[in-house]
């Protein structure tokens, strides 16, 4: 039997520990939470015991969910085999909050994917959807230089291997991110960092101040059209210093 302290992470521990934060003040006294792509089952673990504190029964209230149900090594949850491609598998409106950490980047179909939190979820529940940050400054940096951006390179065609791999075949922005959220029918996004990243921070400076002269420019126009009041705060956190500097972009979705 695994310790669960042997459990590895699969996406930056730093992310799991702001998402315990943004969910520290919920109740989750007979809630549902399903940890979307529980990979090995940190985050599943991280916030079994977070409720175990609480005086809750965490295996009533977790349900885990990956591709590959077999490299969930928590022993104290189950993990559920579910493809995100086709259909999420639970019924309408059962589940409180859904933890999607580091998955949408691997998924042909996001809106799709948007489409099934939101059929999911109940109303005032939430989603948390995490991706690599691609509008941070190392990535724009390298995107302009080489045509692909960090942890998103070339990779095989003639060979499926998403695991092996990485399996990041699917980029999307923070405002991509939001305009799914949307059109899928969540009513307010909010969006978070998980950390700084110092490399970022040493190189924004200049690129910063340029990138707000350009989107101030660009806006002036934008305010004119129809769609604009629906995307604003989408728009001015694209070319917000967190979003600059930061490693992992947080969606925070309220259903």
């Amino acid at each position: 039997m695994i310790q669960p302290q042997a459990i590895p992470s699969y996406s930056h521990p730093r992310t799991t520990e702001k998402l315990l934060a943004l969910i520290r003040d919920e109740r989750f006294e007979n809630k549902t939470v399903v940890d979307l792509g529980a990979g090995a089952g940190y985050f599943s673990w991280k916030l079994f015991e977070v409720l175990e504190r609480q005086g809750l029964d965490p295996s009533t209230i977790i349900t885990p969910c990956d591709l590959y149900p077999e490299l969930f090594q928590f022993d104290k949850l189950q993990c559920r085999q579910c493809d995100f491609n086709d259909g999420l598998g639970f019924e309408p409106a059962t589940v409180d909050l859904v933890v999607c950490m580091e998955v949408i980047e691997h998924i042909p179909n996001q809106l799709r994917l948007w489409q099934e939190l939101a059929r999911i979820i109940k109303p005032g529940g939430k989603a948390l959807v995490t991706t690599p940050n691609i509008l941070n400054i190392n990535a724009r940096l390298r995107y302009l230089f080489s045509g692909t951006m960090p942890l998103f390179d070339i990779l095989p065609i003639a060979e499926n291997d998403v695991v092996h791999t990485s399996g990041h075949i699917n980029p999307v922005s923070l405002y991509y991110l939001y305009f799914f959220a949307k059109l899928a029918g969540f009513s307010e996004i909010r969006f978070h960092i998980d950390r700084v990243k110092r490399s970022a921070v040493a190189l924004s400076p200049f690129f910063f101040v340029a990138a707000k002269l350009v989107s101030y420019a660009m806006n002036v126009r934008r305010r004119k059209q129809p769609c604009w009041n629906e995307n604003e705060s989408a728009v001015a956190a694209m070319n917000q210093w967190s979003t600059f500097v930061g490693r992992t972009i947080i969606i925070e979705a309220i259903r």
